[in-house]
């Protein structure tokens, strides 16, 4: 093509996903050129500490980032992570004209109202920001964006859901399968962020605002982790015909939005089950399209780099989601209300380890029957030998968050009254998908 148009770019950072960039750059840059009629040149790398041994592709590389922000560079690319640094790069390429590419979910879950409404013509993109390779960004703002939806679920979290797939698989204690995951590079020495689901309810903020055209609410998301997940309640999930797996699930119900991040029990026949190891997976429910499934690897350099140059491309061609003004791409919408985990409804997984004592059952039963809960399946174990303890798993009909609050509440009173209490309840929400 003789029109080529060539693109300069600024790298911020050089870790795995900058080094995934300037290896695609390296290997497809020539492709790149032919599909699109764009050269991506790297201007300028800044990042705290060189590296001598990365190839920077004729990039000028420089420790401070303002360096960034010369006339040389057309496009920058925030792969530093972490949260001032980063914002204060974003918005200071922004206001100086620049077009932003960034896989930063906290961000984008945190500061993107302000960022998105400071530009009008969609010069920040952060497709990476959620779910790695997989574009789902594109997929809600694009390709169906003539649909109304209803719901979105994802496995959005890598970390957990390799710890949860290393559980089922080989019967690993929690602490285990967080071990393995940080000797394999998959969790964090601090695993938080991962296992507590915080990085999983910035993905779920950014997929709910643009699914339901709201603002990006990230403290209005309901989060809960994975540490409290045994053994044990994935072996019986297993027996009642389910996998346990970390989900964000954003809805919308009567005009007003749901947005959780939990562990949930998912039908074993469900694709999003069969979703192992570090992949990521997102389920999108809408009118037109009906169910649609995207997967793939949600981390890792090239997968991660591969989504960064899609969103630099979508940039320089003006096609797609980079065409569309700003506030077509989500928060634009009325205030919707996003519900209180409180007001939600959900079928429930149940396991109470009691005395194996006669009567027991017929009490929780009871119990569940005056809070208006209907039972769905039940389990009840033998106790091993020598063991007076004995689990009773149950699976609830769907109920109000907080009426099952009320009735868990009531029964471990009772059952601490009766002595036949042995623990912890432990419960689980249940998502059937359908």
């Amino acid at each position: 093509k003789n029109c080529m148009k060539e693109v300069r770019l600024g790298i911020a950072g050089l870790g795995t996903v900058a080094q995934g960039v300037l290896d695609i750059l390296a290997k497809n840059g020539p492709l790149i050129a032919q599909r699109t009629g764009v050269v991506l040149r790297v201007a300028r790398v800044a990042s705290r500490s060189p590296k001598p041994e990365v190839d920077l592709l004729g990039g000028q590389f420089s420790q401070r980032l303002e360096d960034l922000l010369g006339e040389d560079v057309d496009v920058v690319l925030e792969l530093i992570g972490g949260e001032d640094r980063a914002l204060d790069l974003i918005e200071r390429a922004l206001d100086g004209g620049k077009a932003v590419v960034t896989a930063n979910k906290a961000v984008i879950a945190q500061t993107g109202n302000e960022l998105l409404t400071r530009n009008h013509d969609v010069r920040l993109k952060y497709e990476a920001a959620v779910a790695g390779a997989i574009p789902i960004i594109q997929a809600i703002q694009c390709a169906l964006v003539s649909n109304e939806f209803h719901k979105v679920v994802g496995i959005i979290n890598g970390t957990c859901n390799y710890i949860l797939t290393a559980m089922q698989e080989r019967g690993q204690a929690f602490a285990d399968a967080l071990a393995d995951a940080q000797a394999l590079g998959y969790a964090e020495a601090d695993p938080t962020f991962d296992v507590e689901g915080i990085d999983a309810a910035h993905k779920l903020t950014i997929l709910a605002a643009l699914a339901f055209d709201t603002p990006f609410q990230f403290d209005q998301v309901f989060v809960e982790g994975i540490s409290a997940i045994t053994a044990k309640d994935i072996e019986y999930a297993d027996e009642l015909g389910y996998r346990i797996k970390h989900v964000g699930i954003a809805q919308a119900r009567e005009g007003e939005v749901e947005a959780r991040v939990h562990p949930a029990l998912i039908p074993k026949q469900e694709l999003l089950a069969n979703v192992n190891d570090v992949a990521n997976a997102v389920v999108v429910r809408s009118d037109a399209a009906h169910q649609t499934l995207y997967s793939g690897p949600g981390a890792g350099g090239s997968a991660t780099a591969s989504a960064v140059l899609g969103d630099v491309l979508a940039l320089a061609t003006r096609t797609s989601a980079a065409a569309l003004p700003a506030d077509a791409a989500g928060r634009s919408g009325a205030e919707q209300r996003y519900l209180d985990i409180s007001e939600v409804h959900c079928s429930h997984y149940l396991r109470i380890p009691v005395r194996d004592q006669s009567g027991v059952f017929a009490q929780v039963a009871k119990t569940l029957s005056e809070h208006e809960i209907s039972i769905e399946a039940a389990l009840q174990k033998e106790p091993s030998e020598g063991n007076e303890a004995v689990d009773i798993v149950i699976l609830t009909h769907e109920v109000r968050e907080d009426i099952m609050d009320r009735a868990v509440r009531t029964l471990v009173m009772q059952l601490e009254a009766s002595d036949v209490a042995l623990g912890d309840v432990s419960r689980i929400r249940v998502e059937a998908l359908a």
